[in-house]
């Protein structure tokens, strides 16, 4: 059991008939146009807990997954919140943005991300790294307010980093755990490479605990005025 956990990586997790099995099957849902697993992100496939549960292959990958991160953290009570199937090609990232600068996530997950082939610097890995230890990404994540990504809150600066983050590359089969308070960024990915990983989002009871209806109200008014008021200052230029 790993006390305070940020990440760490297992090798080998997943046998080469699983990966092969995997493989596949990621093969297939990306060939499918119009999916019901399509998001507003155009590299990603979900799939909700539900989804997973209907589908033998990914069923049996979050029993192995969860086992596992349950003997990494010795906590029983993480919960299945989605699966994302990644397929990301060089024009997909930039290193002036997000994903590909460091940050934590405004929602706090336990992820784990699958490689199904070989990760290598060009592929464009997940870098992860450490915070310097006066700084407390939670206390920062539980400040964002409803403007967060307006204002890149998430993003963690270099003066908040203890040192580079960095780059974890693997083989097929090798799992990436990690918390999402932790600093991390997607990295570039060079020509005539891609990446594709499988992700699980785990939660845990305390991680994002849901608003009250009085607060989401407040929220959607506040976030109608901001939209508004955007709309009247672009015509007022």
């Amino acid at each position: 059991m790993i006390t305070n956990f940020t990440y760490t990586k297992v090798n080998a997790l997943l046998n080469k008939e699983e990966i092969d099995k995997v493989s596949k099957k990621f093969k297939q849902i990306w060939e499918i146009k119009d999916n019901e697993h399509k998001s507003p992100h155009k590299t990603v496939r979900v799939f909700t807990k539900k989804d997973v549960l209907k589908e033998p292959l990914f069923s049996s990958l979050l029993n192995k997954i969860q086992k596992e991160y349950e003997l990494i953290t010795g906590k029983s009570d993480l919960n299945l919140e989605k699966l994302w199937l990644v397929s990301s090609e060089p024009d997909d990232t930039n290193k002036a943005i997000l994903p590909n600068i460091p940050h934590i996530d405004k929602n706090r997950f336990l992820k784990a991300m699958i490689y199904i082939h070989e990760v290598s610097a060009n592929h464009g890995p997940i870098h992860i790294g450490k915070v310097k230890k006066n700084i407390n990404t939670e206390e920062i994540r539980k400040k964002f307010d409803n403007d967060w990504k307006v204002k890149g809150s998430n993003t963690i600066n270099d003066e908040l980093l203890d040192g580079s983050l960095t780059p974890i590359t693997g083989s097929a089969g090798d799992v990436v755990f990690f918390d999402t308070n932790t600093p991390h960024k997607a990295g570039l990915i060079k020509d005539g490479y891609s990446r594709k990983v499988l992700r699980f989002d785990f939660e845990r009871p305390f991680f994002n605990p849901k608003p009250s209806k009085f607060s989401q109200f407040i929220n959607r008014v506040y976030s109608k005025i901001l939209r508004e008021t955007k709309k009247f200052s672009k015509f007022l230029k």
